[in-house]
């Protein structure tokens, strides 16, 4: 590379970075100093906080914790709801999509009770949650399950339905048994579609981890976000909803990086 194609692409690269950064230092300027004069009809200014508001709750939260608990203990309870719900759906989800995806006939009487349930918010549940389980950590955990196994399982069956008819004529002709034909055909040929639906659910479940810990929790970003709400420390709101933000986009970086490394041949 020639000195001058270096520099040009050093300029455009320079360009690049620095006009996102520069629309981020104006908004967190005019909110800083603006904002706060009350230009936002409708809304009071002390209830919308400021950049260096937040700063200072982070630094709080940091060190005093909240509610009894640090900071840390609120993200770990979080984390172990989610991991622990999606685990079991992904466990229970994944063998039984490939299984109803295969045979038709068991497909066509449970899929539809399964697409009836999904687009219903997981907030709907939580009143029956409560009813059937109590207020424990199990429903919790319910709660996140129900939304993962649901986009999971038909996720998972989806993937089985998109194997090309070639591919199980192919196993037919060899004679392979129906646990080798799932196994060394329908599975590879699926997974691509089924880790999707997987990475799909794991977002969900994060997301609704709030919603879970509206079930009288304790602990638990859900619960710091919910309980400084009450009290109008609208800065350590913003710290919890920052917080999930950045768990979400690290738990998505983690999943791509294994798909990647499984799925090496996608796209080749």
């Amino acid at each position: 590379m020639s000195a001058s194609t270096w520099l040009n692409t050093a300029k455009s690269t320079g360009l690049q970075t620095l006009a996102p950064l520069s629309v981020v230092a104006v908004a967190l300027l005019i909110w800083q100093y603006l904002i706060p004069l009350g230009i936002v009809p409708g809304v009071k200014a002390e209830y919308l906080g400021t950049p260096s508001g937040i700063a200072v709750a982070a630094m709080e939260l940091a060190s005093a914790g909240y509610g009894g608990h640090g900071l840390f203990e609120h993200v770990r309870a979080s984390l172990f709801r989610t991991v622990t719900g999606f685990a079991i759906a992904a466990a229970i989800g994944v063998p039984l999509g490939i299984v109803l995806g295969y045979h038709q006939r068991a497909g066509s009487f449970l899929l539809p009770i399964f697409g009836f349930l999904r687009p219903i918010p997981a907030l709907a549940f939580i009143p029956i949650v409560v009813i059937w389980f109590g207020i424990g950590e199990f429903a919790k955990v319910f709660v996140i399950f129900m939304t993962a196994f649901l986009y999971v399982l038909l996720g998972s069956v989806s993937g089985v339905r998109s194997v090309p008819a070639d591919y199980l004529r192919l196993a037919r002709n060899y004679h392979l048994s129906t646990f080798s034909t799932l196994l060394r055909v329908v599975l590879p040929s699926a997974l691509p579609e089924i880790f999707v639906s997987l990475r799909t659910a794991m977002a969900l479940s994060w997301a609704v981890v709030v919603a879970s810990e509206l079930i009288a929790a304790q602990v638990g970003l859900g619960y710091l976000i919910q309980s400084a709400s009450q009290v109008y420390a609208i800065n350590k709101v913003y710290v919890g909803v920052a917080l999930i933000g950045l768990v979400g986009v690290t738990i998505d970086l983690l999943f791509l990086a294994v798909e990647r490394r499984l799925l090496h041949w996608v796209g080749r």
